[in-house]
């Protein structure tokens, strides 16, 4: 998937919601399942103009976009239709528009964990276990809601399919819709009595322990996601998802650009004009020793090849740059500026012209 969301929808890059709803709406009825039945291409660009509206109706997920270039924090698009099926598609349009077509139940909730990192954790990766809560089945009644020692008993109010059909109009001329039944959320069956752990939801909130694996060059707002390990629902649809966030990462006495690193050091006038060795603090596993080369130049860069930020998705890693910073001081005692005066007449120390 190389277009952006923009050139799906045929918008700018700074139109507003309206224009944005408006090229969906035009699309979308086009290109429709109902509109084009057994059409597998007008599936896939129904797919694709809907994923793209999603993000850029969405604040989030439109700053991110126009911040990485993709939708989740990744970085290329690639994966721009991960997990995103015609049943989302058709679920997003009729959240939009308020058409009702039911293709299955829906997923539980997401989850949002906020992960704050180091600069070791960006570097190389690393494996954090995280603890969550979640809704999930109940223990005692296995999520049916129901009472053990009572049981089920058929919905009156679908007779048990667990689905309830309507015809209605729109935009698209009459279309029938298959509801998930409210009454007992698709199953067909409803609780005689009520478990009392649950209180009939079917679902209780349990602590959970989770090793998530954050890959090297991640940043700052990436978004990392989690299928099904978010919270189950009350029907028997999958579980959603848990969507890891990095908050914030402290890279100590570094500053990132990009992939590189870049230390900044002061050093003595005399050390920039003899050379000198400094100590870089650790960055992988313990502190390093630098040469600064005799004659060093205030804010000259040192790059040290494939010593920075491992890449995200990639090959290599970034640069560690070491700019010297040349320390001119303040005050003098007599004999120093005697010293300096001295020195100054020398040639060496006159920048040429």
């Amino acid at each position: 998937m190389s277009s952006s969301p923009y050139e799906i929808l045929g918008v700018s890059g700074n139109a507003d919601q309206d224009t944005i709803k408006s090229a969906y709406r035009k699309l979308a009825l086009k290109y429709h399942p109902d509109r084009n039945p057994g059409d597998l291409k007008a599936e896939d660009k129904f797919k694709e103009i809907t994923k793209a509206y999603e993000i850029l109706s969405d604040p989030g997920k439109r700053q991110i976009f126009d911040r990485t270039g993709s939708w989740d924090g990744a970085p290329n698009m690639s994966d721009f239709f991960s997990g995103f099926g015609m049943d989302d598609a058709l679920r997003a349009f009729q959240d939009i528009f308020g058409f009702s077509r039911s293709r299955g139940p829906s997923p539980g909730a997401d989850i949002t964990f906020d992960v704050d990192l180091d600069l070791k954790d960006v570097v190389t990766g690393t494996d954090r276990e995280i603890s969550i809560w979640r809704k999930e089945h109940c223990r005692i009644c296995d999520g049916t809601g129901a009472d053990p020692s009572e049981g089920l008993e058929t919905c009156s109010n679908c007779g048990g399919q667990g689905r309830i059909r309507t015809v209605r109009r729109t935009l698209l001329g009459a279309m029938q819709s298959v509801v998930i039944c409210p009454s007992c959320n698709g199953r067909g069956r409803i609780p005689k009595k009520i478990c009392s752990t649950c209180g009939g939801s079917g679902l209780e909130s349990r602590e959970r322990q989770i090793v998530v694996d954050l890959p090297a060059g991640i940043s700052t707002g990436h978004f990392i996601r989690l299928r099904g390990q978010g919270h189950f629902p009350e029907n028997d649809g999958p579980p959603g998802d848990l969507i890891l966030r990095i908050r914030k990462i402290d890279y100590a006495e570094f500053i990132r650009e990009g992939d590189n690193l870049v230390y900044r050091t002061r050093i003595s006038f005399p050390d920039a004009a003899l050379g000198t060795e400094i100590t870089i603090p650790a960055i992988e596993d313990e502190a390093r020793k630098i040469s600064i080369p005799a004659g060093v130049q205030p804010g000259e860069k040192l790059i040290i090849r494939k010593k920075g930020i491992k890449r995200l998705k990639g090959f290599g890693r970034g640069d560690l740059i070491v700019i010297a910073d040349v320390y001119v001081p303040e005050q003098l005692s007599r004999k120093e500026k005697k010293t300096l005066e001295e020195l100054s007449n020398s040639k060496h120390f006159n920048p040429s012209k």
